[in-house]
C-alpha cells in the first residue's frame, strides 16, 4: 500500500525532478537509465558488494518517483510515457531478481514467479470488463516488493543472517510470501469486480456477445 504515500512526498519529488527535467532529458530515455542502474546493481549482487548494490539498486527503484514528474514538468506526459514507464518497472524488478538468483536460485524463482502473478491479475481484469485504475486493496505491490528487496541488500552489508539464512534470500522467500497473498486478494477482488460488472452492464462487448 505504499502508492498512498505518493501524494505525501509530492513536494520531495517536485523538488528533486526539478533540475532533472531543466536538462530536457527525455522523460521515456530518463526511464529506461533505471534498466542501466538496475543491471549494474545485479552485477554487484552476484560479486556480493552490496554496498555498491544497495547505491545501484536505490537509484534504479528511485527512478520509478520522479521519472512522472519530470514528464510533468516538461509537459511531454503522455499515455504511451505511462505505459512504457510501468514496463520499465517491471525490467527493473526482473534485473533485480536476476542478479540475485545467482546467489539464491530458489529463493529468487519463487519471488519472481509470484510477483508477476501479482503484477498480471489486475489488468487482466480488463479483458473481462471496462476498469480504470483504481488502487486494489492487496498487499504485495510493486513498491512494496522493491523496498523489501533493497532493505535487504542493505542489510546483507553486513552479513546478517537468521537461523543459518542469508538476509537477501529471507527477503526474497519474504517477498515470495507477500506476492503470494496478493496474488489471491487480487483474484478475490477481481471476481468481486467482474461480478459487479455483470450485475450493472459494463463486461466488455465481445464476451456479451457469447452469453
Amino acid at each position: 500500500m505504499l502508492s498512498h504515500l505518493r501524494s505525501a512526498l509530492r513536494p520531495l519529488v517536485r523538488l528533486v525532478a526539478g533540475p532533472i527535467a531543466a536538462l530536457r532529458i527525455s522523460p521515456n530515455a530518463f526511464s529506461s537509465f533505471a534498466i542501466v542502474l538496475a543491471a549494474t546493481a545485479a552485477y554487484f549482487i552476484y560479486l556480493q558488494d552490496f554496498a555498491m548494490a544497495f547505491v545501484f539498486s536505490s537509484l534504479a527503484v528511485s527512478i520509478d518517483l520522479f521519472d512522472g514528474e519530470v514528464a510533468r514538468l516538461q509537459k511531454r506526459n503522455t499515455l504511451f510515457g505511462n505505459y512504457f514507464e510501468t514496463m520499465v518497472d517491471k525490467m527493473v524488478e526482473i534485473t533485480l531478481f536476476f542478479g540475485c538468483a545467482l546467489l539464491f536460485p530458489a529463493a529468487s524463482f519463487a519471488a519472481v514467479g509470484f510477483s508477476m502473478l501479482a503484477s498480471y491479475a489486475k489488468p487482466r481484469v480488463a479483458l473481462v470488463i471496462i476498469t480504470d485504475n483504481r488502487d486494489w486493496p492487496a498487499i504485495g505491490e510493486h513498491a512494496e516488493r522493491m523496498v523489501l528487496l533493497v532493505a535487504g541488500i542493505l542489510l546483507s552489508i553486513f552479513s546478517v543472517s537468521i537461523a543459518g539464512f542469508k538476509i537477501l534470500e529471507i527477503s526474497l522467500w519474504f517477498i515470495t510470501l507477500i506476492a503470494a497473498i496478493g496474488t489471491v486478494q487480487r483474484i478475490i477482488y477481481a471476481k468481486k469486480l467482474i461480478e459487479e460488472a455483470e450485475r450493472i452492464g459494463t463486461v466488455l462487448p465481445y464476451l456479451k456477445k457469447r452469453t
